[in-house]
């Protein structure tokens, strides 16, 4: 009897779990950059301002550490794959700079 060479089940739970936690983490990373304008149209500066400031903030600061990287980086190396720094560096600078412009 020929057994075929699968994946062991929790390899792949975690694999469905990494590719979840990316999918999020990149709803979250949209829905964040669109509330940007959507505030300062919608709502008095006053308001909009502050709240603004920490989303920006929060994404472009080098000392906080997001905690969707530290989630990813944690499935990441239960499927065997390299932890990353940053998100968007990986899955968008990374990429473009690989990419061959001829």
């Amino acid at each position: 009897m020929i057994k075929k060479e699968t994946a062991h089940p929790p390899q792949m739970i975690n694999r469905i779990i990494l590719f979840t936690i990316q999918a999020l983490h990149w709803a979250f990373l949209i829905l964040s950059g669109i509330s940007v304008p959507l505030l300062i149209i919608c709502e008095p500066f006053y308001i909009s301002l502050p709240i603004c400031g920490w989303i920006v903030h929060l994404a472009f600061s080098k000392v906080l550490d997001c905690p969707w990287t530290r989630l990813e980086n944690v499935y990441r190396s239960k499927v065997g794959k390299p932890e990353i720094k940053t998100f968007i560096s990986h899955h968008i600078i990374k990429p473009i700079r690989n990419f061959p412009f001829d």
